[in-house]
């Protein structure tokens, strides 16, 4: 069964709860008196509800009335909502950043750039997703993120690559350890070491095996993981040893915790790169959060905080894959 129910007399009994009068509702709404009042009464008559009543200051609302006073305060809340976005389609609607990033990237880049771009943007919305550095890439390119932030690794022709900082990678050890002893360690003593590396498609698993494979190294690694947390905590207890950026261990070397080995063939630098389409123009967001992302590692630049910021060009990627 439909709904017959007019939206002009709803219109008509709103005004008039709202402006407690019919003759000013009429001044609202551009119409006549007796033309409110019509509307309103066969309103009444279909439903054999009574709205109004009539008191000493004017219209009063009937307990039925207020009610369906609470229910046009909705309706004609949401028209007007409606009429906003038609009107200004771009500044109604919510806008929504998506990014992809790394763990790490997440934790130790993010966790203070989205703050800073929440101040001076905070009805912008921010969904990031987390996973292994290709994964990210494939996200922009199949337009799941609009940019992201990541670990250099082989990138598709059609993506603009933005260098943005380059981190050291750290040979790690738990104190005690045997390569401890050796002072300055070299590519070559890690083999038959227990190797744990990040997960294929990180930007650090793609520069260690670079440095390995030229070197003619086949790395014993028992264990490979996303979790970085899990290496580390691995590392700690002496069971393997680890390459990580140093971004994420800093604290960790810094108590003591892990040791930093001094790799003789180092330092071996991670760079980390903004990568958007490049068929794809920016969205006004994408584009005030990048400005807002290159401000902060100028300033970090400047304040002489690791890891440094890139003021290479664009890149361009060498080849499709």
């Amino acid at each position: 069964m439909g709904i017959d129910l007019s939206l002009n007399q709803l219109r008509a009994f709103h005004f008039a709860a709202n402006c407690g009068s019919i003759s000013r509702a009429a001044e609202k709404l551009f119409i006549t008196q007796p033309a409110v009042s019509a509307q309103v009464k066969a309103l009444e008559v279909k439903y054999g509800a009574k709205l109004f009543v009539r008191g000493q200051k004017g219209l009063e609302l009937t307990d039925c009335g207020a009610r369906l006073h609470e229910i046009t305060q909705r309706i004609f809340g949401l028209v007007e909502e409606a009429d906003e976005l038609l009107s200004h389609p771009e500044s109604a609607l919510p806008k929504l950043l998506k990014i992809g990033s790394t763990k790490t990237l997440v934790r130790y880049l993010l966790a203070r750039d989205i703050p800073r771009f929440r101040e001076s943007f905070p009805k912008i919305q921010i969904q990031v997703n987390e996973g292994s550095s290709s994964d990210m890439v494939l996200g922009v390119l199949e337009n799941r993120n609009e940019l992201a932030i990541v670990g250099r690794v082989d990138y598709d022709a059609s993506l603009k690559i933005i260098p943005f900082i380059r981190d050291e990678l750290v040979l790690l050890s738990a104190p005690g350890h045997r390569l401890c002893r050796k002072g300055t360690v070299s590519i070559r003593d890690l083999t038959g070491e227990n190797l744990i590396l990040r997960e294929i498609g990180s930007g650090t698993r793609r520069v260690i095996e670079a440095a390995l494979t030229a070197r003619g190294i086949v790395p014993s690694v028992f264990i490979e993981t996303g979790n970085v947390d899990f290496i580390r905590e691995l590392v700690k207890m002496g069971k393997a040893v680890t390459i990580l950026a140093r971004m994420g261990v800093d604290r960790d070397i810094a108590t003591g915790s892990l040791l930093d080995l001094p790799l003789r063939e180092g330092p071996f630098l991670m760079h980390i790169d903004v990568v958007v389409r490049r068929d794809k123009k920016l969205s006004r967001t994408a584009e005030d959060f990048l400005k807002v992302l290159l401000a902060g590692r100028r300033a970090d630049n400047k304040s002489q905080r690791s890891p440094v910021f890139d003021n290479n060009s664009y890149v361009t990627p060498p080849s499709s894959h």
